[in-house]
């Protein structure tokens, strides 16, 4: 019979999916307009949200099947515990059972010693010449007596001596009997629990493989919330660069190189420039190795010339900071920004979205902080920038 996929898991399949039919293909992504790469990216997000949800219901499914092998652990080790007590009563009682039948033997060999002295006081008795009725053939009365006592002792003896010989012997059987008992039930209390314990193996392995399940869609739902935050990303920076495409259409000077192949890295007024100034945080002159542009918070960082980004990261007070190196050799430095959308690594060609304008690192209000360096030293960026 078919089986019916976990509802969960049609959610993950729908996502798939729908992330499929996201995705971009081939060059579509050249000529795809901003209204679009907004809704896709919306879309992915909402995408992303469900995904969690799924993967919020499976983790806690998890959880609860981890409760349930925990609680069959513990019974586990009750069970156990349990079957290493009816050993160790069943040894106890075949200790005890040895103790008694040990305890009986010797019992025996004293009635059978205390009966041959029986036996052999009555053969002196008769072998003298006593026997019922000689108290009148006596001589004296005094003689008749003492041997018509002895007669009695010896007879009266013998008769409690076998009457505890029986008595022993009935003990001896009774004991054995318990001992039997005790035995018997202690190994039919063991197959009880030792059936147990294959109940819970059973029930142990058929949680455990449902968890290795739930563990496989855990797996396969966090992918997918990745791969929809990858689209997120993807989609974010296809929109900058949509947007950052528009802007040089419509202002043919922004992409205007100068006669060193530079663009300006971003759109907005030139601020404090190249050289010494009074430092706006710590009041001080300092060297200042670049030039501040202001911007917009969010506003697209642009490649100032194509080249490699070979660093992208965190850097004191210049905050998020992307270096890029182009030929010559020579390094531009983008600092300040909000969020950057390029690594190590990156190739990027001229007017290519770096990151967002901000304030971050020692800033007093959105700008980028633009250098260009050559030969490890700073160089006034107006050198190479267009006029």
């Amino acid at each position: 019979m078919p089986t019916t996929p976990h509802p969960t898991l049609r959610t993950l399949t729908a996502l798939v999916v729908a992330l499929a039919v996201l995705m971009p293909t081939g060059a579509s992504g050249d000529t795809e307009s901003i209204r679009d790469a907004r809704d896709r990216r919306e879309a992915a997000k909402d995408l992303a949200a469900d995904a969690a949800e799924a993967l919020e219901l499976i983790e806690a499914e998890d959880a609860e099947v981890s409760g349930a092998l925990g609680a069959l652990d513990d019974a586990v080790a009750l069970a156990q515990a349990k079957i290493a007590a009816s050993r160790q009563a069943i040894e106890a009682a075949e200790a005890e059972a040895t103790l008694r039948w040990v305890e009986v033997e010797q019992v025996g060999v004293e009635i059978r010693e205390a009966r041959a002295r029986v036996e052999e006081l009555a053969v002196d008795v008769y072998i003298s010449g006593l026997r019922p009725g000689i108290l009148l053939e006596s001589e004296d009365l005094s003689a008749g007596i003492r041997k018509s006592a002895i007669l009695n002792v010896v007879t009266g003896n013998r008769s409690d001596t076998l009457d505890r010989l029986r008595s022993l012997e009935s003990e001896m059987e009774d004991i054995a009997r318990a001992a039997d008992a005790a035995i018997l039930d202690a190994d039919l209390q063991q197959r009880e629990l030792e059936s147990s314990m294959l109940v819970l193996d059973r029930r142990i392995r058929s949680q455990e493989k449902v968890k290795e399940e739930l563990e496989t869609r855990i797996g396969k739902h966090e992918a997918a919330v990745k791969q929809y935050e990858r689209e997120q990303y993807q989609m974010a920076v296809l929109i900058d660069n949509l947007i950052a495409e528009e802007l040089r259409r419509s202002a043919p000077d922004l992409t205007k190189e100068s006669g060193a192949g530079f663009i300006m890295p971003i759109e907005g007024k030139i601020g404090s420039g190249f050289g010494l100034r009074v430092h706006p945080i710590f009041g001080t002159s300092r060297q200042h190795n670049g030039v501040d542009i202001s911007c917009v918070r969010n506003q697209p960082v642009w490649a100032a010339k194509a080249g490699e980004v070979i660093f992208a990261g965190w850097k004191n007070g210049y905050g998020n900071v992307a270096l890029m190196e182009h030929e010559g050799p020579v390094i531009t430095v983008y600092a300040h920004q909000e969020e950057l959308l390029v690594s190590k690594g990156h190739i990027l060609q001229t007017g290519d979205v770096i990151g967002r304008c901000g304030s971050t690192g020692w800033s007093t209000g959105p700008h980028l902080h633009f250098e260009v360096r050559t030969g490890g030293e700073p160089k006034d960026p107006m050198i190479v920038l267009p006029g």
